[in-house]
């Protein structure tokens, strides 16, 4: 068992302070179709993320986010995005947004010479995908749209120059594991994998656990107040009632059995290491034991939990060292031991990460984008995607004519 280490592709620092990440040629092109923009002609693409808490929204080539901002319902994780049925209601939602992202956060005057980066989650509607290239290609007037099917899909190959490896994205509603292989970095569909185990989660577990003990002297009102409470715990060391800003004191095994159950307990099918094994026993045989070497754990939880990536490495390698109750599904997992296993298997986590694991999916995002080269079978063109808008448009009116025409005969 080892801590995988990563190179990083040198950066400086402009004058405002701000890091430039210099372009690179990823290993992520492979033989894959691209579609170039010239810098004479476009500038460098908006990259805008949608995550489960935050928006994460920059200029593609730099190491940071310029704006990172609440994430506004139905917008962010899985069970939410579906709340809005049709385009329309994407439309209303959506195009205000995008216009203020535009024009006061990145304070620009159009968005007619830079191509948008949309990372979004792996699963999304159709709806919400047609209502960002109206907005964006119809309406705000940019050249291309590119999707990037969820961090998984540039984390590794544009992140950290790896090919194989295993993403595990820990957000604020849920935990995401998904395999990546081949040279070019791609996601392997049947490994993704989703379980509730976000912050939320944790917070609500802690509360329940509080308010239902015995001993209680304060009651926990909220999941808010809860993860506040947490976050004092975990960062802080010393607890304060968010309702009314006295200090408490919260035993620290209370908090640790959370944790536990929530992430690390082979016990609880929901737990993001059960979600993990599930991941890795739908890969490829062959592509197991190079996966498992590049584990890469980013998003906000694992910034609010200290010391999260030694936590799973150690609950990774344990998982079969101790008695359990096997169910149907875990005994399924009883094939990965010789990949797990602390002497002999080949587990390693990549750390430290070269860059925030909070905003570490928009990063290798940008990097994506400042390679000049974004995938023909991701990116819709403004021309494109006008035409079809206004085929659909001709063909509606074709049947709304014929529909009368026939209607009067009758």
């Amino acid at each position: 068992m080892a801590t995988s280490s990563s190179s990083w592709a040198s950066s400086s620092r402009t004058a405002a302070g701000r890091r430039t990440i210099g372009g690179r040629t990823s290993s992520a092109g492979g033989a894959t179709a691209t579609s170039s923009y010239s810098s004479a002609t476009l500038l460098a693409p908006v990259v805008i993320e949608f995550g489960s808490s935050y928006l994460r929204i920059g200029i593609s080539g730099e190491a940071a986010p310029r704006h990172i901002v609440p994430t506004p319902a139905p917008l962010g994780a899985l069970p939410q995005i579906t709340a809005l049925k049709n385009e329309a209601e994407w439309d209303g939602c959506l195009y205000p947004l995008l216009s203020h992202i535009s024009t006061n956060l990145l304070l620009l005057k159009s968005l007619k010479s830079r191509p948008v980066i949309i990372v979004e989650p792996f699963v999304s509607p159709t709806a919400f995908q047609n209502a960002i290239c109206k907005s964006l290609l119809g309406w705000l007037g940019a050249p291309s749209v590119t999707f990037v099917p969820g961090a998984a899909a540039v984390a590794l190959p544009y992140g950290l120059a790896l090919g194989h490896g295993i993403v595990v994205d820990v957000g604020r509603a849920e935990g995401r594991v998904t395999v990546v292989a081949g040279e070019s970095g791609h996601p392997l569909l049947d490994t993704f994998r989703v379980s509730p185990c976000g912050i939320e989660q944790l917070a609500q577990n802690f509360m329940d656990v509080m308010n239902d003990s015995p001993s209680k002297s304060f009651e926990i009102a909220s999941v808010s107040d809860a993860i506040a409470i947490l976050h004092d715990s975990l960062l802080n060391g010393k607890e304060v009632n968010p309702a009314t800003d006295e200090e408490i004191h919260i035993d620290p095994e209370a908090v640790n059995s959370c944790l536990h159950e929530t992430y690390f307990d082979f016990a609880n099918p929901e737990s993001l290491l059960r979600c993990f094994l599930a991941s890795l026993s739908s890969c490829p045989i062959d592509f197991r034991k190079e996966a498992v070497r590049n584990v890469c754990c980013i998003g906000g939880t694992v910034e609010f939990i200290p010391n999260f990536e030694r936590k799973f490495l150690n609950a990774l390698a344990d998982a079969f060292t101790g008695p359990t109750d096997e169910d149907e599904s875990s005994l399924a997992f009883r094939s990965l031991r010789p990949l797990l296993d602390k002497k002999e298997g080949c587990l390693g986590i990549v750390y430290p990460l070269p860059f925030s694991p909070g905003i570490f999916a928009w990063t290798a995002a940008s990097v994506f984008g400042s390679t000049g080269a974004l995938p023909i079978e991701q990116t819709v063109h403004k021309q494109a995607f006008l035409s079809s808008q206004s085929n659909d448009s001709a063909r509606s009116k074709e049947v709304v004519r014929d529909f009368l025409l026939n209607s009067a005969t009758q």
